[in-house]
């Protein structure tokens, strides 16, 4: 059976079902499954680069944002930013004086400089993975078809209240989870560590 497409998805979870009063719920199982899916991975695939325009020091994250790995100032010398509390930045700017920004904070979908500066800022992030649907496809899909499978299946068991299968279908879709953050560990060269100077 192939594992191609979203339509090939849905028919392959239907099959291994064998419940025909489910079919209609199936779309809803894939989206659950992403849901998970975004939660709990970070991965290299994850990854995306997006420029932020600042006004009066505050930028919007992306539609897609999940987490934050590195925010940097993209002043004439670049300047990678430390996060703080929202507590501590207000707390240590307590007014919009002009500079060259050291810290920022996030509130809701907002990120915030200071001191204060309008210039851009690049933002490296993990971000939400495209939705499966007939026209589209996402990284997760295409290299690893048995996690949408395996995680559709688990959403259906727990649907249907079956805690048996759905402890078996979890299992086996966290297996996959657990493979593929152990392939990107190794992408990135295991841990292997750089020094600068003497080592003892």
């Amino acid at each position: 059976m192939a594992l191609a497409s979203y339509s090939q998805l849905k028919n392959a979870v239907a099959d291994w079902l064998a419940r025909s009063d489910l079919t209609s719920f199936i779309p809803e199982f894939v989206t659950l499954f992403e849901a998970r899916a975004n939660r709990v991975l970070r991965v290299r695939r994850m990854e995306a680069l997006a420029t932020l325009a600042a006004t009066d020091g505050t930028a919007s994250l992306p539609d897609d944002f999940l987490a934050l790995r590195r925010l940097t100032w993209l002043g004439d010398t670049g300047r990678e930013l430390e996060y703080v509390h929202p507590s501590y930045l207000k707390m240590r700017y307590p007014d919009s004086a002009q500079g060259t920004p050291s810290h920022y904070t996030i509130e809701g979908d907002l990120i915030t400089v200071k001191p204060v500066d309008e210039t851009d800022l690049e933002l490296s992030y993990y971000a939400k993975m495209t939705a499966l649907t007939d026209a589209s496809s996402n990284w997760l899909f295409n290299k690893h078809p048995d996690a949408y499978l395996f995680g559709s299946l688990a959403e259906a068991h727990g649907f249907n209240v079956d805690l048996a299968q759905l402890k078996y279908w979890e299992e086996r879709r966290d297996r996959v989870f657990d493979e593929i953050r152990n392939t990107d560990f190794l992408y990135r060269g295991g841990l292997s560590i750089n020094l600068n100077g003497a080592t003892p």
